[in-house]
């Protein structure tokens, strides 16, 4: 062990003399050690690291709320589009009548508007559509208390109705009257609950063949 103390103490010193490595260690020495980073320091940091984060988000196309959330970028702003869109239309269609198919081969015709004709929209036909329609067609219903009927599609006054007269007839007259000679025929008569008896439905055609004649 003494020897090896020895060799160590000579191989210290040998390099002790050494020119290059006295100047290395003295420079050592004179650098003075890194002072620890300040609160300011600290915090400007991570305010560019933050900001580098932000700007690598928006050069792949997404965006940050004012919060702090991720905004829907790329495909997922797309899909948001088509759904918004598909909403909408869909809510279009509610408030666009259903089309009525096609008068069945050999449904009544619409009759001549005879002469003596005494049907008017305060003898006939506010009663009429009081008692077979406004049960599903009145601007005062909810959308879910309609059963389906279309939005805006409504008789409980005489100018709601107006514009739907022709519908009305094909609907309640035509083909009513193919469900009654055939309950398999493709037809879709109002109202769905029960066909409106023959009677009624030859005064409804006849009151829309005179043009619903208004209230006087």
């Amino acid at each position: 062990m003494g020897r090896l103390r020895d060799v160590g103490l000579v191989v210290i010193a040998a390099l002790a003399c050494d020119p290059v490595v006295r100047e290395a260690a003295a420079e050592a020495m004179a650098s003075p050690m890194a002072a620890p980073a300040t609160a300011a320091e600290k915090a400007a940091r991570k305010q560019a690291k933050a900001e580098k984060k932000k700007a690598g988000k928006i050069a792949r196309g997404e965006a940050m709320l004012p919060d702090g959330r991720k905004k829907a970028g790329g495909k997922q702003a797309k899909a948001k589009q088509a759904k918004q869109e598909k909403a909408k239309q869909a809510k279009q269609a509610k408030v666009v009548p259903s089309s009525p198919s096609s008068a069945a081969p050999g449904g009544p015709p619409l009759p001549p508007c005879p002469p003596e004709n005494v049907l008017t929209w305060r003898s006939f036909g506010a009663g009429f559509l009081l008692t077979w329609c406004t049960g599903c067609h009145s601007s005062a219903l909810a959308e879910d208390a309609r059963q389906g009927a279309p939005q805006a599609v409504d008789f409980d006054t005489y100018a709601l109705y107006k514009p739907f007269e022709r519908l009305v007839y094909e609907r309640a007259v035509t083909e009513a009257h193919a469900i009654s000679v055939d309950p398999d025929a493709a037809a879709s008569p109002m109202p769905p609950a029960g066909l409106v008896p023959a009677a009624d439905r030859e005064r409804l055609a006849q009151w829309i063949a005179c043009g619903s004649p208004a209230p006087h």
